[in-house]
């Protein structure tokens, strides 16, 4: 193989690869559903969510999804949930774009609990959704990619073709158990292909990591949040060990010294008696 061809693969990889990872100027629009601005993994600039339907929140902070690009935290923090369908729309031109739809379960604390529906553009591309399920437990963050083609009047959702009038619409739908939400969603040129790999499905660990404060500081973000595993039936009475209590470890250990000396005894003067009397038969 030629130095040529081995430099031009080179440079095919290295570029793709820095596709791969830098999104930022394929996004067309991108959402931090139920949260401020800001900037998530591969670039991805999200706007603050300026949607009014249903209910804004930001309970996921407890959890640092571990399964996720940590750029991506503040994304799967915040959400929008609503007790009713809700939707956004993004006003897109000609040409072949991906939906990456993010989600994680925070709340509920087993699969089945929460299961809706996403349509696009009136398809649903994804039925009866269990964000628990999928994901792998409460926690953890899971992402869906949505490859859709836009031409003149039609829009094709994964293969779908629906009438199109100018936008992508994106409807959380209310499905059989809970209601739905969203973390955030971006839409972005390009296919699939050119997407990175999405946050893999926890199948082993804890189900449940909550977060908390070491130094109780005010501002999470400039806070230590180590992980700890916990039900939420806990009531708060967990046996700890203190470095402030008065007890002495040592103390213990100082005062059982003599054990070994009396095993000692016990066990080496019958011996040694038995010896004798095998020496000096006489005494018998």
């Amino acid at each position: 193989m030629s130095k040529g061809l081995i430099s031009l693969l080179l440079l095919t990889c290295l570029a793709r690869t820095a596709f791969t990872h830098n999104l930022g100027d394929r996004v067309v629009m991108a959402v931090n559903c139920g949260g401020p601005e800001t900037v998530g993994a591969y670039g991805i600039e999200y706007s603050a969510d300026y949607s009014t339907d249903g209910t804004a929140s930001d309970h996921g902070m407890q959890y640092s999804f571990h399964n996720a690009q940590p750029e991506d935290l503040d994304v799967y923090t915040t959400e929008r949930w609503s007790s009713s369908s809700f939707s956004y729309e993004i006003p897109v031109g000609d040409g072949e774009y991906v939906i990456m739809l993010k989600f994680s379960e925070v709340y509920f604390q087993s699969a089945g609990q929460k299961v809706f529906h996403v349509r696009i553009n009136s398809h649903t591309a994804v039925k009866n959704l269990d964000i628990f399920e999928a994901a792998g437990g409460r926690g953890f963050a899971h992402d869906i990619y949505v490859p859709v083609v836009v031409k003149g009047n039609s829009i094709s959702v994964d293969g779908h073709s629906r009438s199109y009038d100018g936008y992508i619409e994106i409807e959380f739908a209310k499905g059989p158990h809970d209601n739905p939400k969203a973390n955030g969603f971006a839409v972005v040129r390009g296919t699939i292909e050119d997407m990175p790999p999405v946050p893999q499905r926890v199948t082993t660990g804890p189900e449940d990591f909550e977060s908390f404060d070491l130094y109780e500081e005010d501002d999470p973000e400039d806070s230590f949040r180590p992980q700890i595993t916990r039900s939420d039936d806990d009531d708060g009475n967990v046996e700890m060990f203190s470095a402030g209590s008065d007890n002495n470890p040592y103390d213990k250990e100082s005062n059982e010294w003599w054990l070994p000396v009396v095993a000692f005894l016990v066990v080496f003067i019958p011996i040694g008696y038995v010896i004798h009397l095998w020496n000096n038969p006489q005494q018998l």
